[in-house]
């Protein structure tokens, strides 16, 4: 009895599928192992993989302005 081998379609890769967004690299990184506890457990609940909030977390980290950039911004206002 042969067995059916059932193969992975995609359609032609768009433009999006090269946005840098969607471009993913592995690295190294040490975490506290509470911290990844924690991913690991909102990802379970939420159904989602806890790579993904890790990196959500540091997309919303990066678009923070800087302490020195709260600070212009502050003496900009205070005059």
């Amino acid at each position: 009895m042969k067995k059916k081998i059932n193969y992975a379609q995609k359609d032609v890769l768009s433009d999006k599928d090269f946005e840098s967004q969607n471009i993913k690299e592995r690295i190294t990184i040490w975490i506290d192992e509470s911290t990844l506890d924690a991913f690991r457990q909102r990802a379970k609940e939420e159904g989602s993989k806890y790579q993904a909030l890790i990196n959500q977390a540091l997309q919303e980290a990066i678009k923070k302005p800087s302490l020195v950039e709260r600070v212009e911004r502050l003496e900009k206002k205070i005059g």
